[in-house]
């Protein structure tokens, strides 16, 4: 882009000399077929000076347009990389989200491989349980099955005690029939087959209630021996089952291993993926502040187009032979009325000359360039006004027709103006000879070089706001200027500052009053109070910087920060110094 307005620069400089070269040329046949005078002079300077201010008006504004297009897409890039770096940020939380979330699984996974661990082991403990619990039922069911065998045997003693007791009973029945048959003789015998009798009685009752419980434990044995074999049985099967429950757990943990070596290399590349994500959202970021960097500058760049521009402007401003300016403009506030739309619209003047008339800015006031209108101004007289141009400074107008009484109020009013501020014209004369005289002591006693006076590289002081700058002649400047300001000031009350300034418009005196240290955070108090050392480069400071006439009466708006502007009338002066252009003396007072 820059190479691009570079050459452009050159192509406009290239293009225009011809044309310069052309109108010359017309100014020098001109000049050969007539008298020789300074006025022919003049006239040939002049038309060069104005080619050149065209031309540098044209280089300005393409310049300004190539910068400020370059800023538009310098934003529309940081706008699409401002989007990028959102996406970019995004992706970034969705990684580490990721990230987070496969930690979390192969965190999981350590924890299913540990409880498949432990169901294997388990499931170990199961077998080696039931296999003992099987052998343990075999043995059960062999001891229960001897129980069995020898309830059996059991059964069969009491089957030979039963049958002893029925025949010691019949013996009993016999031996009693046959103590009857003896009479007194067997009566003793009677007894004893008595008690036999009841000892089989009761010897049959046992073994038959002992028969009843045997039976019942054969029952038990029985029923005992088949749930052992529907144990062992259950057991035996129960073998398989856990046989599969290990496998099942081993196949398990494998699959578990390579579930986490898996999440393992998942995890290693999202950290790949998260950490050239990051770098990219850095490199975005960066890009970002770039091109918010470019287009800062570029609204500098665009920012000193303009301002050179304007002081080139300015300084052909202060040229007699460059001001395309006919007539000495005054600063005379005039109520104004001009008929735009069918209405005539209420508007005041900011300067007037013998040839037309500078309108304030004003909302109300819109009036187009090359248009001619009917106006009434007050002191002057109904007048018609042809639209030159419209700047920020307001709408400059010439008169295209003025009546004699508009023409005859028109010189009264200049003529008043003329005759009140010469005495105001002549102090800032005296002022700018008080301070020529001097520095130009100064420089006799060699207290101040010629090289030191003219020194420009202004060197800005650490830690102030506005920014104050030192030059080689400050510090003599601020020995003898002080005393001349206020002398001068005390001259009229209504004075508002007097003071020096350079060609670039830097102030290194101002009045005691507004030359207080600055307040380290306070820049409205410091804008207002700590007006020395300061570059003044507006419009007004520059036009009074690089004065060549005689004098100049201006008027502006004072900016005082904080939105605070004061209407002045300023009168300038230069300032030669050893036969070299140094400044000028600004005198204003409020209006």
């Amino acid at each position: 882009m820059m190479r691009n307005l570079k050459l452009k620069l050159f192509s406009s400089a290239t293009k225009s000399a011809p044309e310069e070269s052309e109108k010359l040329a017309v100014s020098a046949e001109s000049a050969s077929n007539s008298a020789h005078s300074p006025e022919s002079d003049n006239s040939a300077v002049g038309a060069a000076l104005d080619l050149f201010e065209q031309d540098v008006t044209r280089i300005v504004k393409g310049l300004s347009l190539d910068i400020l297009e370059a800023r538009d897409r310098s934003n529309s890039a940081c706008d699409r990389l401002s989007n990028v770096k959102g996406a970019m940020q995004t992706l970034v939380a969705s990684s580490e989200q990721i990230n987070a979330e496969i930690a979390g699984i192969a965190h999981s996974t350590d924890e299913l491989s540990a409880a498949a661990n432990e169901i294997s082991a388990t499931v170990s403990t199961v077998q080696e349980r039931a296999a003992a619990t099987l052998h343990s039922a075999d043995a059960s069911a062999s001891e229960i099955e001897s129980l069995g065998a020898a309830v059996n045997e059991i059964g069969a003693l009491l089957n030979s005690i039963a049958e002893i007791a029925t025949r010691t009973n019949l013996l009993a029945l016999n031996a009693t029939i046959e103590a009857a048959r003896a009479g007194e003789a067997g009566r003793g015998f009677a007894v004893v087959a008595g008690e036999v009798k009841a000892l089989s009685v009761a010897a049959a009752q046992s073994v038959g209630a002992i028969r009843t419980r045997m039976e019942a434990l054969q029952r038990a044995s029985v029923v005992s021996i088949e749930n052992m074999h529907r144990i062992r049985h259950e057991i035996g099967g129960l073998t398989p089952i856990c046989g599969t429950i290990a496998d099942a757990a081993q196949e398990q943990r494998e699959t578990i291993a390579d579930l986490a070596a898996r999440m393992q290399v998942a995890q290693g590349a999202v950290s790949q993926v998260t950490s050239a994500v990051r770098t990219v959202d850095t490199m975005t970021e960066e890009a970002v502040a770039v091109s918010l960097e470019a287009g800062e500058l570029s609204n500098a760049a665009s920012n000193e187009a303009d301002d050179l521009g304007r002081r080139v402007v300015t300084i052909l401003r202060t040229m007699p032979a460059a001001d395309r300016r006919q007539h000495e403009r005054f600063p005379i506030d005039l109520a104004m009325r001009v008929k735009t739309g069918g209405e005539m619209v209420s508007c005041r003047s900011f300067d007037v000359s013998e040839g037309g008339v500078l309108i304030k800015p004003q909302d109300k006031v819109n009036l187009a360039a090359g248009t001619t209108y009917d106006a009434e101004i007050s002191r002057i007289g109904n007048v018609k006004l042809r639209v030159v141009n419209v700047t920020q400074l307001g709408t400059h107008c010439c008169f295209d027709w003025l009546s004699d009484d508009a023409r005859q109020g028109l010189a009264r009013t200049l003529e008043t103006f003329r005759t009140e501020n010469r005495p105001l014209i002549e102090r800032a004369q005296k002022f700018a000879s008080d301070v020529t005289e001097a520095i130009e002591n100064e420089l006799a006693s060699r207290r101040l070089g010629l090289s030191a006076l003219f020194d420009t590289n202004y060197e800005p002081i650490p830690n102030t706001d506005p920014v104050q700058v030192r030059t080689l002649y400050l510090e003599r400047f601020e020995t003898f200027m002080p005393q001349i300001i206020e002398r001068t000031l005390a001259l009229d009350p209504t004075m508002t500052f007097c003071i020096a300034t350079d060609r670039n418009g830097y102030i290194p005196v101002h009045m005691k009053k507004v030359s207080q240290p600055q307040r380290p955070g306070d820049r409205a108090w410091n804008h207002a109070n700590s007006r020395n050392r300061r570059i003044f480069d507006d419009r007004a400071g520059l036009l009074a910087g690089r004065l060549m006439r005689p004098y100049l009466v201006q008027s502006y708006h004072r900016d005082m920060g904080n939105g605070v502007r004061i209407p002045m009338k300023e009168i300038d002066v230069p300032l030669n110094i050893s036969g070299r252009h140094w400044g000028g003396v600004r005198m204003a007072y409020t209006i």
